[in-house]
């Protein structure tokens, strides 16, 4: 039976979702977008994300992946979007993980300024994980 968890920034949570960028070109997490799993046994995993924010600039994500306190960077889940003055970044990642506890988050490095409020349509954040949940 697959599992299926989310975050999303949403109106509801506090300060309604909203949260402004580091403008600072370094990595940070994007706020609320932190889910934990566990897994009976070994096997597959899809992590879903998209990030769509007002820029007037430019700005990248990644996956971050937790195995215990040690966050291990996804190689290959980097997504540029720049010169533009909306960004939607949105990415998945097929992977096969062991059994256990697991968490993922999503980062994100600019160096433009920006709010983000989900309560504009066209903003939005979510970070999904569908894994296979076997009996053993």
């Amino acid at each position: 039976m697959p599992q299926i968890v989310s975050a999303v920034g949403a109106v509801t949570s506090p300060n309604a979702g909203k949260w402004n960028s580091n403008a600072d070109n370094f990595w940070h997490s994007v706020p609320e977008l932190d889910v934990s799993w566990t897994m009976v046994n070994a096997g597959p995993v899809a992590i879903s994300f998209n990030l769509s924010v007002p820029m007037n600039g430019s700005i990248v994500t990644r996956l971050k992946l937790f195995a215990g306190a040690t966050g291990t960077v996804v190689a290959g889940t980097n997504v540029v979007v720049g010169n533009t003055a909306y960004a939607a970044n949105v990415g998945t990642y097929y992977t096969t993980l062991p059994a256990g506890l697991h968490r993922v988050i999503l980062e994100y490095r600019t160096n433009s300024g920006f709010l983000f409020d989900p309560g504009v349509d066209y903003e939005s954040s979510r970070l999904q994980v569908m894994s296979v949940r076997s009996i053993g």
